[in-house]
């Protein structure tokens, strides 16, 4: 007997009493279960046909893709099949060489993050070092930007030619750095790659009770010996599969190494694929593009199988034992002031530093070092010139319809998955569930190739307009907002349902009720979460938009790359960070005030 038909301290028999609907004065007669059932069902055939469509459609269409010898012509003009990209693609230099920078990047990046997340958490959660209260937001604060900017805000500040950081580096040490090589893209990767790392790793660390290492300390084992043997062992799940989602990220990341490593075609796996599809000469190669795309979602769908198995077992770890757990901090002695100067420091470097750049520049006339003598200059006109720019109305209209709408029907949809999966609805509700996951391996620039091609061929009047921008990204994040909904679905007492269905309510009545009602402050979360990310989505935004559904962050591409107009990008950058800085604060307080189920 399942938990929904379960009544606690009854029988199987007195509890078929007391669920099925009083027949005395004043209640109706219910329906029979199949009259009334249809329209339900219904409902759910055609949105699983929707979500199997978003989901299912794009991947197909990208392997059939890939087995299409098109070179510049779309895949569905060419007839027959063929493996020739497949053939191009292994048997060019190019595939070694590419292969070779994303494993330098990826592997980098990993490090560099990895380092950093683990000390910084380490730091906040098991030592007394002072300031944490205000350094474990500053550690968090590039989730609120996105990456496109935090990409344009470090070309700013390491530039070799006027960045504060390169001139610092300079005068000091008497070296030359560049922001725009393999290691400049590794820095910038890496350091915005450390608040998600930190937010997974952070409570396994928190959650180890003080007695092994006091322990230790007892038989005079030295701090690092401490960390070797004991702590890092114990958060070892959490790191690999932090490690691991990582990784994926990396891999399907577009924004970094297009502003920081095209300028000096440094190519990686994303940045190539886009290379292919938007070739500056404007002779694109479909064919070699699909091919591309399925070599990375092979590889990140085997990463993201690897991450599920290896998250499935990090209960073997688990170290916290009930109300006999304390917490206990590690004091820092004579290091404690020295270590707490060097945390400011990074924090100054990799997170004001980059953001003060990018406001300095929007505020400035051209390009130009920070300086004292440069404040008696300062305007606002390059927030003017972007607000009253020719054809802006119309990018901030189809903006605002992109990440409203797509925030909306994300959010719809993953909850009536999250639902579905959880009380299985139907048959094949949980497959349901599961068949989204094969979106969260897609690197966005693979997505949003499938997208293009499925409606340059298909006769839907959507190509043109922000509505095909609005169904790739749907697509994108419906397995994460779905993901967001079922977690707040497990935190709920099935009680409450079963005690409105107690008194003879329909399922849509419990489901408006009880269940949205509880449900509302996640359902915020997730909807805010979502308008924050598709604001900030560059790649599929970038291939497909045309000269009828320009969006903002497209826009702030185009100035920078484009037109290095460095002071109106910095505008429009800084009035994305604002808008995204907000909604993260929204749900950070929502949090804060206990409103997140």
């Amino acid at each position: 007997m399942s938990m929904k038909d379960a009544v606690p301290g009854l029988t199987a028999e007195e509890g078929a009493v007391r669920r099925a609907p009083s027949s005395g004065p004043g209640r109706k007669a219910s329906a029979p279960r199949g009259m009334r059932s249809w329209p339900h069902t219904l409902f759910n055939v055609v949105l699983a046909i929707i979500v199997a469509y978003l989901v299912l459609v794009p991947l197909v269409i990208l392997l059939f893709s890939s087995f299409k010898n098109s070179g510049t012509s779309l895949p569905f003009q060419v007839p027959g099949f063929s493996i020739a990209n497949y053939s191009s693609i292994f048997t060019s230099s190019r595939l070694a060489s590419v292969s070779f920078n994303t494993f330098v990047y990826v592997v980098g990046a990993l490090l560099v993050s990895l380092v950093c997340s683990v000390g910084l958490a380490y730091l906040f959660e098991r030592t007394d070092i002072p300031g944490r209260r205000v350094l474990e937001p500053l550690a968090l604060a590039p989730m609120a930007v996105p990456v496109t900017v935090m990409a344009i805000a470090w070309a700013l500040v390491a530039n070799p030619a006027n960045g504060p950081i390169a001139i610092l580096v300079r005068q000091f040490f008497g070296v030359n750095i560049d922001i725009y090589t393999m290691p400049g893209m590794i820095l910038v990767m890496g350091l915005f790659g450390v608040p998600s790392m930190y937010l997974m790793i952070a409570p396994a660390l928190a959650s180890i009770g003080p007695e092994f290492e006091e322990a230790a300390a007892t038989l005079g084992a030295p701090l690092r010996r401490r960390l070797r043997l004991i702590v890092l062992p114990l958060i070892g799940p959490a790191v690999s599969a932090a490690s691991l989602l990582l990784v994926v990220i990396i891999l399907e990341g577009f924004a970094i190494p297009a502003i920081l490593g095209l300028p000096k075609q440094i190519f990686v796996f994303s940045s190539l694929i886009q290379y292919y599809l938007q070739n500056p000469t404007g002779v694109a190669n479909y064919g070699q593009a699909s091919t591309y795309g399925i070599l990375i979602l092979i590889i990140t769908m085997a990463l993201t199988i690897v991450y599920r198995r290896r998250t499935r077992h990090a209960e073997r770890y688990r170290v916290v034992t009930g109300k006999g757990y304390r917490r206990s901090r590690t004091s820092l002695g004579r290091w404690r002031a020295p270590i707490a100067i060097v945390v400011w420091l990074y924090m100054i470097f990799s997170v004001l530093l980059p953001i003060f750049a990018l406001i300095w520049t929007s505020l400035s006339p051209y390009n130009r070092p920070i300086t004292w003598s440069g404040l008696g200059t300062m305007t606002v006109n390059n927030y003017t010139d972007i607000f009253t720019a020719p054809g802006m109305s119309q990018i901030l209209s189809n903006t605002a319809q992109v990440v409203l709408v797509t925030a909306t029907v994300t959010t719809a949809l993953s909850l009536w998955i999250a639902l579905s999966a959880s009380r299985r609805s139907f048959r094949g509700s949980g497959l349901l569930m599961e068949s989204t996951s094969l979106v969260l391996g897609i690197p966005s620039v693979v997505l949003g190739a499938a997208v293009l091609f499925l409606y340059l061929f298909l006769p839907l009047p959507i190509f043109d307009t922000p509505w095909i921008i609005i169904v790739a990204l749907v697509t994108r994040f419906l397995p994460r907002g779905s993901r967001l909904l079922q977690a707040a679905l497990l935190q709920l007492d099935d009680g409450l349902m079963e005690a409105a269905q107690v008194t003879g309510a329909s399922p849509f009545t419990v489901t408006r009720t009880v269940l949205l009602p509880l449900l509302r402050p996640a359902m915020l979360k997730t909807w805010l979460w979502i308008f924050a990310h598709a604001l900030g989505e560059l790649p599929i935004a970038l291939l497909l938009t045309s000269a009828h559904n320009n969006t903002l962050v497209v826009q702030l591409w185009n100035l920078f790359t484009t037109s290095a107009d460095y002071p109106h990008a910095c505008a429009l950058a800084v009035f994305i960070l604002t808008i995204s800085t907000v909604a993260v604060l929204v749900v950070n307080r929502r949090e804060t005030n206990g409103g997140v189920a």
